[in-house]
């Protein structure tokens, strides 16, 4: 149960989104890394409630899928941020 009251807490996504962002900018800067792209990818995701220009290119990506990938990693995340309480 602790472990998981580490990922719903009011900012987790805040927090989390910002630390895989900065991790894959400094990844992808080393071309042994090659998961940088993944985790701007993964950090943008989670940050794009509260940029709008993210918000914005999640718009658009959505749009473009058309297999429906996207609404499935996002119901995966939204699974995994989920409050403790709600079943």
């Amino acid at each position: 149960m602790k472990f998981k009251s580490l990922f719903t807490f009011k900012y987790a996504r805040v927090v989390y989104g910002s630390i895989i962002l900065v991790i894959g900018a400094v990844a992808m800067l080393f071309p042994v890394i090659p998961l940088g792209y993944v985790g701007v990818f993964v950090g943008s995701y989670l940050l794009h409630h509260k940029v709008p220009f993210l918000g914005r290119v999640m718009n658009w990506l959505r749009k473009k899928d058309e297999k429906g990938r996207l609404q499935r990693f996002e119901d995966k995340v939204e699974r995994f941020f989920q409050k403790e309480n709600n079943p």
